[in-house]
């Protein structure tokens, strides 16, 4: 989730910037195609007219911003339909307010809200309605891509942590002899200082690591802390029943009982009751 977040508001940031930057060059835009029309046409040409009517596009930031806010909440495409023609009727009907308020704070000449409504309705209406459309269209794709993205990252991890576990050790037996075993064959850990005795099913070795450095190296999912002297795989933990006092025994596949603290036993008992998928009493 927390990277899912962070993808997503990076890509809202990125989104946020080009709109504005295409929605100013709109503007000049239309600008500019006003002053080569007055020039075609050998009529005058105001800028501040001009830039004046090119709000239009401006206003096209903070609604856009709702619009995809409120787009993450519709499901159907029909509602999505509504929300598009809703956004282009404000958006119509926002416009000559926004016109009448600039031109009689900054301008000689106050702008009526019918005269630009109706400019608005007639130049614009079409241009309106596809712009909506095809942000929501193009939202949907920009999430489409953050989930995968996403996936992809938790995916990535997932895999570098599972490649980070050990999955073998090389350990002494009782000859002092170097040898070689698999983790999964492991029933538990304990500490013998300053080693760590690793037990199998009928043998026992002697490892030069402490209990805390190696629990680091193994798959939390599947070795568990369960006293200061134990580590133990849960997968080879058969049942286990309380002491009472708030510790346990539990009980390995070739009949081992080891002690639980009180301190790992929440932990423990969640972990077995996830690896068995039981509900235990």
């Amino acid at each position: 989730m927390t990277q899912q977040a962070g993808v997503t508001f990076q890509n809202d940031r990125k989104r946020n910037v080009i709109s504005l930057t295409v929605l100013l060059l709109l503007s000049l835009a239309t600008i500019g195609i006003d002053f080569l029309y007055a020039q075609f046409r050998n009529s005058s040409f105001y800028l501040s007219e001009s830039a004046l009517f090119s709000s239009y596009w401006l206003l096209f930031l903070p609604l856009l911003n709702i619009q995809w806010r409120l787009a993450e909440q519709l499901q159907k495409p029909f509602s999505a339909l509504i929300f598009i023609l809703l956004a282009t009727i404000v958006h119509l009907v926002c416009y000559p307010v926004l016109v009448w308020l600039l031109s009689g704070s900054f301008y000689e000449h106050t702008f009526s809200y019918r005269q630009t409504l109706h400019y608005g309705l007639t130049d614009y209406s079409i241009k309106t309605l596809l712009a909506y459309g095809l942000s929501l269209l193009l939202l949907k794709i920009s999430r489409a891509g953050i989930v995968n993205q996403s996936a992809e990252l938790n995916s990535e991890n997932a895999e570098q942590e599972k490649e980070s576990f050990e999955t073998a050790l090389v350990v002494s037996d009782g000859n002092n002899r170097k040898t070689v075993i698999v983790i999964q064959d492991i029933l538990y850990f304990s500490a013998n200082s300053p080693y760590v005795n690793i037990h199998q099913l009928s043998k026992k070795y002697l490892h030069s690591a402490t209990l805390k450095s190696l629990q680091s190296r193994l798959d939390n999912n599947q070795f568990i802390r369960i006293h200061k002297t134990y580590i133990v795989n849960i997968e080879k933990v058969v049942g286990y029943h309380s002491r009472l006092n708030g510790d346990y025994d539990l009980t390995l596949i070739d009949g081992t009982m080891l002690r639980v603290s009180r301190n790992y036993a929440a932990t423990f008992k969640s972990s077995f009751e996830n690896s068995h998928r039981l509900i235990t009493k």
